[in-house]
C-alpha cells in the first residue's frame, strides 16, 4: 500500500506518493534529497515518531502508522549553502589578533576617567561654610560617613 506524505521545507510543500509501507525512513530521506537537494544526513524530520522518540533511518514507514497526507516538517540545509559558511574565511589584512596585545595595568586611582571625574568635582564643588573658622583654635574633622578618603 502506498504512503502519501506532505513534507514542508523552506516555505514549500512537497507531496510524496512514491513510497510504500515497506520502505524505510532512509528511503524517504533519499526521495527528499531528489526533491530538495538536502543530503539525508543533514535532514531532520519533525513529526516522525515511534514510541515517543524520533524514528531511526531503519524504521519501516508502515510501523509509524501514518495517516494519508500526514504533514511532516523537514529541517536541513543544502550543501551549496553550507560551503559558503564552512569554507575558510578570506584573508583580511584589517583583522587584528587582540589575544597577543598585552594590556597595561593601570591602578584605579591613576585611570584617566577617574582623574577626570575628580578634576570635574573639584572644579564644580561649592563649599558651604557652616561656621567660620576661629582664630587660634584647632580644627577637628570627624568623618562619620567615611566620605573623605
Amino acid at each position: 500500500m502506498a504512503v502519501s506524505l506532505i513534507i514542508k521545507w523552506g516555505g514549500q510543500e512537497f507531496l510524496i506518493t512514491t513510497l510504500s509501507e515497506e520502505d524505510t525512513v532512509l528511503d524517504l530521506k533519499q526521495s527528499l534529497k531528489g526533491l530538495t537537494g538536502v543530503l539525508p544526513e543533514r535532514q531532520k524530520l519533525l513529526g516522525l515518531k515511534i514510541k515517543g522518540k524520533p524514528a531511526e533511518n531503519d524504521v519501516k514507514l508502515g510501523s509509524l502508522k501514518l495517516k494519508p497526507n500526514t504533514k511532516i516538517m523537514m529541517m536541513g540545509t543544502r550543501e551549496e549553502s553550507l560551503e559558503d559558511v564552512l569554507g575558510p574565511p578570506p584573508d583580511n589584512e584589517d583583522v587584528v589578533n587582540d589575544f597577543d596585545i598585552e594590556e597595561e595595568v593601570v591602578e584605579v586611582e591613576n585611570r584617566e576617567e577617574n582623574l577626570l571625574k575628580i578634576s570635574r568635582r573639584v572644579k564644580e564643588y561649592k563649599i558651604e561654610i557652616l561656621n567660620p573658622p576661629r582664630e587660634g583654635k584647632k580644627l577637628l574633622v570627624l568623618d562619620v560617613d567615611y566620605t573623605l578618603f
